[in-house]
């Protein structure tokens, strides 16, 4: 739900496969409210269900538009 919010943000950057942000993990925790851990985990399942593509602090969220 973060990241779809984010993606709405004026700082996002549009991208061929959807909407690309840039964020720390640690941001992204503050934001939702648990840990970069957690954070860290959730994205490497969204990646693994190619929901989105995550290199470094660059995410992209596919279909996001």
């Amino acid at each position: 739900r973060a990241l779809l919010d984010l993606c709405k943000q004026p700082d996002a950057l549009t991208h061929p496969d959807g909407m690309q942000i840039r964020i720390t993990r640690q941001e992204l925790g503050r934001i939702a409210g648990c840990s970069r851990e957690m954070v860290g985990r959730v994205l490497k399942n969204l990646e693994e269900e190619t929901l989105i593509s995550v290199s470094g602090k660059t995410i992209v969220v596919f279909g996001a538009r």
